[in-house]
């Protein structure tokens, strides 16, 4: 099974521990960073091989909606929100899938398995 590299970004702490804690039990994920900002982001994606990003949408600054459209190249992406609102539009930005927190390991691996 191949490994994808993964990034999380939630300007949330405990949404970021969360992720991070859940993508830890799935064996063909590598998350390499997280990141409270999306603009700290950029560069480590630009340096780096990113496949996959798990992505808050409402942040201060910059919206997870607006962080995809600012990339060349997005990686495929999971939006982990609170917020049900914006589905359709992560999906007119070719998300892979939309969590709406608070998402159990289940919920989590099944967004894993389609990227």
């Amino acid at each position: 099974m191949k490994i994808l590299r993964a990034i999380a970004i939630d300007d949330e702490y405990f949404a970021l521990e969360v992720v991070k804690n859940l993508l830890e039990e799935v064996p063909f994920i590598k998350l390499e960073a997280c990141f409270n900002k999306p603009i700290e982001a950029i560069r480590f994606l630009q340096e780096n091989e990113i496949q996959l990003l798990f992505l808050d949408i409402k942040m201060p600054g910059l919206s997870g909606l607006e962080f995809i459209r600012s990339l060349q190249k997005p990686p495929m992406v999971v939006f982990t929100t609170a917020y049900s609102e914006h589905a359709v539009q992560s999906f007119e930005l070719d998300a892979i899938d939309y969590l709406l927190k608070p998402f159990s390991f289940a919920r989590l691996l099944k967004a894993c398995n389609k990227a």
